[in-house]
C-alpha cells in the first residue's frame, strides 16, 4: 500500500465509496442538494429580473378637461404607472386614505385650474404627486419617473404655446420656461430613510426564522432520542402534545419580539406611530403561524438534518418574495400568487404599516385575518400528519 504524504489511495477510495453509498441511501438529501441551487437561482432571478412597472396609482382629477386628460394619458403610456378606470376618485382625502391602507403606492392629484393655466401660458400648471414613502428606494424611483414624465409632457405642451409657430417653432425656448410642473409630497417617510423600511422588515425576518427553527426540531428531536414512543404511551392527546410544544416557544418568541422592538425604538430611533397593542396582537398571531410551520416541518422530517434543510428551503422564498427586499409589483403574476401564500408577506405589511404609517386593525384586518387562518391551518395540519405517522 503506497502512501503519499500520509495519504493512501486505497483508504481514500474506501471512504469515498462509503460516503457515496451513504449519500445515495438518502434520496431526500440528494434531491435537496441538486434542487436547492436551481430553486435559489430561479427565485432570485424572478425577484430581481424586472424593473419596477405598473405601480398601482390612484387619481383625483379636479380639472377633468382636455389638458389634464392628456397629462394622465402620458402617465399611462409610460407603463410605469397603472391608471385603471376604477382607480379614479373624486376627493384628495380618498387618495390619502387609500395610500395609508396600502392599496396604492402613489396618487396623482390634478387641481381644478390645471387646464386654464396650461392654455393661458401664465401661471405654472402644477400636478400634485403623493407618494408612499415607506420603501425609500421604490419611492425615489416613483418620484424620478413622475418628474421625467411631467417634464417631457411639459415640452409637448409648452412648445406650441411659447413658440406661437406650431410645434417645432417653440422647441428652442421650451426648456427655459416649463409650463407644467410637478409638486411632490412624500408621506410617512419624508426624508426617505431606508432604515424606516428595512429595520421593521429585518425584525419580521428574524422572528419568522427563529420561531420556525424553534419548533422544526420539536418532534424530530423526540424521535431521534427515542422519547417519542414514551410520550405516546402516556394518556396525552395528540392535540395536547402539539399545543404543549407550541406554547413555550410562543412565549419565548413574544419576549424576543418585545426586546427587538425595544432595540428598534431606542437604538435605531424608529418610533412606533401606530397602536403598540395591535402590533403585539398581530405579532402573536404571526408567531403562532411560524411555530405551526415549524411543527409541520418537524412532523414531515425524520432527522434534524432534514429539518434544517427544509427550513432553509422555506425561508429562502420568504427573504426574496415577500417584499422584504424587492417590491412585488414587477414580479410575474404566478410569483405574486406564491408570495401571498407566505405569512411573512402579510406580517411585513402589518409591522411596516403600524410602525411607519400608524395604521391599525381598521386598515390591516385582512392581513391579520389571513395570518390567523394560516396559524389554525398549520397547527391542524401538524396534528393530522402526526396522527398518520403514529398510526
Amino acid at each position: 500500500m503506497r502512501s503519499w504524504f500520509g495519504f493512501t489511495l486505497s483508504g481514500i477510495r474506501s471512504i469515498f465509496r462509503k460516503e457515496l453509498i451513504q449519500l445515495l441511501r438518502d434520496p431526500y438529501l440528494v434531491g435537496f442538494i441538486i434542487a436547492l441551487p436551481i430553486i435559489q437561482l430561479l427565485v432570485t432571478g424572478l425577484a430581481i429580473q424586472r424593473d419596477l412597472r405598473h405601480v398601482p396609482t390612484i387619481v383625483c382629477n379636479y380639472d377633468n378637461r382636455n389638458a389634464s386628460i392628456e397629462l394622465l394619458k402620458a402617465f399611462q403610456a409610460s407603463t410605469f404607472f397603472d391608471l385603471k378606470p376604477e382607480n379614479f376618485v373624486y376627493s384628495e382625502r380618498v387618495v390619502i386614505q387609500a395610500i395609508r391602507e396600502g392599496k396604492f403606492r402613489v396618487g396623482i392629484i390634478i387641481p381644478p385650474e390645471y387646464s386654464q393655466n396650461v392654455m393661458s401660458g401664465g401661471d405654472k400648471a402644477v400636478v400634485n404627486v403623493v407618494v408612499d414613502g415607506t420603501n425609500a428606494n421604490v419611492s425615489k424611483s416613483i418620484l424620478d419617473a413622475a418628474n421625467l414624465i411631467v417634464a417631457h409632457h411639459a415640452q409637448v405642451v409648452a412648445a406650441p404655446v411659447k413658440g406661437g409657430g406650431g410645434f417645432l417653432g417653440g422647441m428652442a425656448d421650451v426648456a427655459s420656461v416649463p409650463y407644467v410642473d410637478v409638486s411632490t409630497k412624500v408621506l410617512y417617510n419624508p426624508d426617505l430613510q431606508a432604515s424606516y423600511f428595512l429595520i421593521p422588515g429585518i425584525l419580521g425576518i428574524i422572528m419568522h426564522m427563529m420561531t420556525i427553527l424553534f419548533t422544526s426540531f420539536a418532534i424530530v428531536r423526540e424521535r431521534e432520542t427515542g422519547t417519542l414512543e414514551q410520550l405516546m404511551v402516556t394518556p396525552i392527546h395528540t392535540g395536547d402534545l402539539m399545543v404543549g410544544k407550541v406554547v413555550p416557544y410562543a412565549v419565548v418568541g413574544f419576549l424576543d419580539m418585545i426586546l427587538t422592538l425595544a432595540v428598534m425604538v431606542w437604538f435605531f430611533s424608529i418610533s412606533i406611530t401606530g397602536s403598540f397593542w395591535f402590533l403585539c396582537l398581530a405579532s402573536i398571531v404571526f408567531i403562532l403561524t411560524s411555530l405551526g410551520i415549524g411543527l409541520v416541518i418537524s412532523t414531515t422530517c425524520r432527522t434534524q438534518v432534514q429539518a434544517i434543510q427544509l427550513t432553509i428551503a422555506i425561508l429562502l422564498p420568504s427573504l426574496l418574495l415577500t417584499g422584504f427586499v424587492f417590491p412585488l409589483e414587477p414580479m410575474p403574476w404566478y410569483v405574486k400568487m406564491f408570495s401571498y401564500s407566505l405569512p411573512l408577506t402579510y406580517y411585513l405589511e402589518i409591522i411596516r404599516g403600524v410602525v411607519i404609517k400608524g395604521t391599525g386593525l381598521y386598515e390591516l384586518w385582512f392581513h391579520t385575518g389571513v395570518l390567523l387562518l394560516m396559524a389554525m391551518l398549520m397547527v391542524w395540519l401538524s396534528i393530522v400528519r402526526f396522527k398518520k405517522q403514529v398510526a
